[in-house]
């Protein structure tokens, strides 16, 4: 961030174009519509000559623009975190203002603000951790300085307005004075009925039906944890994933799975606190997770927690017990389940001093689940490199065809292997082998990255594209016993690639072929294949999940600016019949760029005069007119 005192009206200067080319047409549409509903509700200019600003979106974000010698940048709390269509809103609520002749305050880095914002910026990362932890401290410290009687008022006048609160507080006085029995009982006549009510919930309605209420039985859970009986939770945690069991399948939108979630969190909370030796609770957690087959559980800090070495062995011992009775069909009759299992194996038996014991564990493990990534893994870990290859030749041979995405896993880990070891012959053969077995951009960038290192790019990229233009396959597609190279006298063989298992495809392969024309910036080839692409059945729609029209104009509009203004305008013209202000904002980005363009090559009265037509052919869409109103104007705000 520069240290020096700046202008901010430097802002000023700035064009509707540089706001597109900065953010995107997307966030550029979006950012437009959330200045003009009114979502940026503060905004600073800081001495340094930024924008701060709080920005109403899901949630409220803090958002920082900066403008350095011409080229803006941005950080935000939003998702995103750059770049975004809060920090487009806030460059146009400032100029708005400013065009408007209002003042937006200038403040010192010091400000309260300022301080507040930079603090978010900090613990965006921390999915708000940070932020709740500060704000309980802070409630903690508010309430400590308040009189016993302050506090009474605050808490009885509160219950009056919080079932939950007067729920929470009423069994906590029952709990005060009694055992927990009766209320424990009550929780689960609560669950019963509720389950009542499950009966008659319609499950694949969306709209209007309310779901089941779950947040009376969570807040009882609460007040019996806090109130010191962990142990009467776990049946109850039992009890809960039991049932949804027997819910489970019809519960697509996962509405109840939610509700009792937050249940869960409680016993989860409640299981260190109770009295079980601490491998009893491990293996309790295990059954909860193995019960957890549609992942309504939310992750837990259990397995973080410091036990001593010799539960983790008894652990592991429980563990080894139970998966010799699956070996003999009693238990974990699912694949995923055995896999769970030996995982939690692993790590008790690391955190139990008995590292040497996991890779034979791996190792036998694997032929049984298929997962060949957990012995590589273990035994790079020990420095095995050698056995951890074997392993990985032995994996990809037997996941290949019916796990091909750990194959591709395990072939990236040989690549890694070999990337470290500088072997970068091997590297682009491996690379050009799994470009022909999955065509893809993906796939051909990686290929190309290798193939620079030994100088061969150009030798290895005209095989790729014939094979995408003709289907014509590298001449190592020759039927023999022997593994073969993928390219004969420049690359060597691999010892992975089977004869005549290269994918087969139908030329051209348009879509591929566009991609790569786009991301090489090759106009004439992004021409050529646009143009077959079109001639194909089913033209561009058919690919308008894998070709961008967009990004092919952005290519050609230099070399080719009439295609490129085609493209545009069929763009812009199909977002207008959707008759939505949201699709205007966007069609306005297509329309400026149509209008740049032609007037770069000296046709600004072809721009006018179809100007004129959008205008005329869509003059009972007040809102469309005016956002093209807007397009007269090069700078965002005048002179």
């Amino acid at each position: 961030m520069p240290e020096e005192s700046k202008d901010p009206h430097t802002f000023k200067e700035l064009k509707w174009s540089d706001l597109q080319n900065w953010a995107g047409d997307k966030a550029t549409a979006k950012g437009i519509k959330y200045q003009e509903e009114g979502r940026v509700k503060e905004i600073r200019c800081t001495s340094t000559g930024s924008l701060v600003a709080l920005v109403e979106g899901t949630t409220e974000y803090f958002t920082e623009v900066h403008l350095e010698n011409g080229k803006l940048s941005s950080i935000c709390t939003c998702p995103v975190g750059y770049e975004c269509k809060h920090a487009v809103a806030v460059v146009l609520e400032y100029l708005d203002r400013i065009e408007q002749g209002e003042d937006v305050p200038v403040v010192t880095e010091e400000d309260l603000f300022i301080e507040r914002s930079r603090r978010r910026y900090a613990g965006a990362g921390t999915s708000g951790a940070y932020g709740a932890e500060e704000s309980s401290l802070a409630l903690r410290e508010y309430l400590e300085q308040l009189e016993k009687p302050k506090l009474i008022e605050i808490l009885t006048a509160f219950a009056k307005k919080d079932d939950r609160l007067a729920r929470y507080l009423r069994d906590r006085q029952s709990l005060a004075s009694e055992n927990p029995e009766r209320i424990i009982r009550s929780i689960y006549f609560e669950l019963d009925e509720l389950w009542k009510e499950m009966e008659d919930y319609d499950f694949w309605s969306y709209e209007g039906e309310d779901v089941p209420d779950f947040s009376n039985v969570q807040v009882r859970l609460e007040s019996i944890l806090d109130s010191g009986h962990p142990d009467e939770l776990l049946d109850i945690g039992k009890e809960l994933m039991d049932r949804y069991e027997e819910i489970a399948e019809y519960d697509e939108e996962g509405k109840i799975g939610t509700e009792i979630s937050s249940c869960m969190d409680v016993v989860f909370r409640a299981l260190p606190q109770s009295s079980l030796p601490a491998h009893e609770k491990m293996l309790y957690a295990l059954e909860l997770e193995l019960k957890d087959n549609y992942n309504i559980l939310n992750e837990h800090t259990f397995w973080k927690e410091d036990y001593a070495q010799e539960e983790w062995r008894l652990f592991a011992e429980a563990l080894k017990v139970r998966l010799q009775k699956a070996g003999k069909g009693a238990l974990h009759d699912s694949s995923w389940e055995r896999d769970y299992v030996v995982d939690r194996l692993i790590d008790a038996l690391r955190k139990g001093g008995l590292s040497e014991e996991t890779i034979p564990i791996s190792e036998h493990e694997a032929e049984r689940t298929g997962n060949y990534l957990r012995p590589v893994r273990e035994l790079l870990d020990s420095g095995q490199k050698k056995k951890a290859e074997e392993w990985i030749y032995r994996g990809i041979k037997a996941t290949g065809e019916n796990k091909p995405d750990t194959a591709r896993e395990l072939l990236q880990m040989l690549v890694e292997i070999k990337e470290k070891e500088e072997n970068w012959l091997f590297v682009a053969a491996l690379e050009t082998e799994e470009f022909f077995r999955y065509p893809q951009l993906a796939s051909y960038i990686e290929m190309r990255k290798a193939a620079r290192k030994i100088g061969k790019w150009q030798e290895i990229r005209e095989v790729a594209l014939n094979y995408l233009r003709n289907g014509e396959l590298p001449a190592s597609r020759i039927k023999t016993a022997e593994k073969p190279s993928i390219l004969p006298g420049i690359l060597p063989k691999t010892g992975l690639l089977e004869a005549g298992s290269l994918r087969k495809i139908k030329p051209p392969v348009l879509d591929l072929l566009i991609q790569i024309a786009i991301q090489e910036n090759d106009a004439e080839e992004a021409v050529h294949w646009y143009e077959e692409l079109k001639k194909s059945k089913g033209g561009a729609e058919k690919y308008r999940d894998s070709v961008s029209e967009n990004e092919i104009a952005n290519v050609v509009k230099g070399k080719y600016p009439e295609i490129a203004v085609e493209i545009w305008k069929k763009l812009a013209e199909n977002l207008i019949s959707e008759t939505k202000v949201s699709s205007y904002e966007t069609a306005s980005m297509y329309f400026r760029k149509i209008k740049e363009t032609l007037e770069s090559i000296g046709k600004k009265e072809d721009w006018e005069a179809y100007l004129r037509e959008i205008r005329e052919i869509n003059r009972r869409k007040r809102k469309l007119l005016e956002i093209l109103d807007r397009l007269g104007e090069d700078r965002i705000i005048g002179e």
